[in-house]
């Protein structure tokens, strides 16, 4: 048990060496802080010495923290007896006070132990933290040593001490993957950066970079620590606009929704493919060729679907229907299908701000009373009145919300196939 449990004073060297872990070297915003000078050493730590009655109250413990820090002085700063600044080589040193006590003779307490250098904090720590630091600055040389080397004279003319400052900087800021950088890691990084060039992408995808000697996949993995070390030492206009616009390549698709024509006509028009996989960009610049477009919140509601004619149903979405400002839908037949429940209703009133003509399916009070024992629970989630819900839209939802039905949440799931069939038919045009 610590001695912290005995005693509100009287720091020992293990209680100071937890203190410094877990402040600096577990905290990876201090310790990054550390390593880039942002926090300046030495660092100080009271050792919370006694004053008045304390020592006398509790001998045994002012003892023990007393020489404890002699044996501290002795065998890791090097030369026993030196405990003033004779000792600040050793990147650490303790600080001594003189102190009159009651019923003792003065005393020689420690009062602080100062901490010089990053380095002297490693060591103090132990051999693991010391051997991670060695590790870090040994990555860090390597991709000063290998960068200014492939430099031709314009290049390492215009590599001055700010752009090794904002280069360490960009490496300390991707410290953990650095940290899990091996030496073939490295070295790709180093290959790839004198070839990157503002809008070498023309339009492709990252994964199609044209770049030599590193794959692709690697720069996908490892693009926020190339980003910083590009925008430190190439255009600090990446940091504004980001790595991917800088290079000129396309984004990845980020919300790939399912595309399921209902119909034999639609699924030819559609290359014969009964399911396709589009994202929401690509959504918004290419018109579906059907007059009905039904888009469903859940994906296997929309699997389960039947045939109907001249129809494309689109699911999968969620809450992210930022697709449905395509103008082409203007001149469509839209419906939502969502569950009833606060975040269907939330989805719809979204949809339709972006979509006014929008038809919602089956989000009805007679759908409810029709089917209300197959209600359940719903967690709140949404607490503001959608602003995009008609007047029996918003009573509906505030009733669930006020529990005036047997549960919160119907959701579309429970609906017999035989129900949704015939409303469907029942909207199409």
């Amino acid at each position: 048990m610590s001695n912290l449990s005995r005693a509100t004073w009287g720091l020992l060297p293990e209680d100071v060496f937890l203190k410094l872990k877990n402040k600096y070297w577990q905290n990876s915003r201090n310790l990054k802080s550390l390593l880039t000078g942002s926090t300046s050493f030495p660092l100080v730590v009271s050792l919370k010495s006694p004053r008045g009655n304390a020592a006398i109250q509790n001998i045994g413990h002012f003892q023990k923290f007393v020489s404890s820090w002699k044996d501290f002085s002795k065998d890791y700063i090097q030369g026993a007896g030196q405990e003033s600044s004779e000792s600040k080589n050793t990147g650490c040193e303790v600080i001594w006070e003189k102190r009159s006590f009651r019923s003792l003779a003065e005393q020689d307490v420690p009062t602080h132990l100062n901490v010089l250098d990053i380095g002297s904090l490693a060591c103090l720590l132990g051999p693991n933290e010391d051997r991670q630091l060695q590790n870090w600055l040994s990555k860090i040389r390597y991709i000063f040593e290998s960068f200014s080397s492939q430099l031709n004279s314009h290049q390492a003319s215009s590599f001055d001490g700010n752009s090794a400052q904002s280069l360490y900087q960009a490496l300390i800021d991707q410290l953990e993957t650095l940290d899990n950088f091996e030496q073939d890691d490295l070295e790709l990084l180093v290959r790839l950066l004198p070839q990157l060039q503002k809008g070498m992408g023309q339009g492709c995808y990252l994964r199609a970079l044209p770049v030599t000697f590193v794959d692709t996949k690697f720069i996908e993995k490892n693009f926020r620590i190339i980003e910083s070390v590009v925008t430190a030492l190439v255009d600090r206009s990446v940091k504004g606009i980001g790595l991917i616009s800088w290079l000129g390549c396309t984004e990845k698709p980020k919300d790939w929704l399912l595309v399921k024509p209902l119909c034999h006509e639609t699924r030819l028009l559609l290359g014969g493919l009964p399911l396709l996989r589009l994202s929401s960009d690509t959504l918004q610049e290419f018109e579906l060729p059907a007059r009905n477009i039904l888009v469903i919140e859940n994906e296997q509601s929309c699997l389960a679907l039947p045939d109907v004619g001249n129809t494309i149903a689109i699911s999968g979405g969620g809450k992210n229907i930022s697709w449905m400002k395509a103008g082409w839908l203007a001149d469509k037949n839209v419906g939502y299908w969502g569950d009833i429940d606060s975040e269907g209703f939330a989805i719809l009133s979204d949809a339709r701000s972006k979509l006014s003509s929008i038809i919602p399916l089956m989000m009805d009070e007679q759908t409810v009373k029709a089917f209300e024992e197959r209600m359940v629970p719903e967690p709140d989630s949404v607490y503001k009145d959608p602003v995009a819900l008609t007047e029996k839209e918003l009573a509906l939802f505030n009733s669930l919300r006020a529990e005036s039905f047997s549960n919160k949440r119907l959701e579309q799931e429970r609906l017999p196939l035989d129900y949704v069939a015939q409303y469907i038919r029942d909207w199409i045009v």
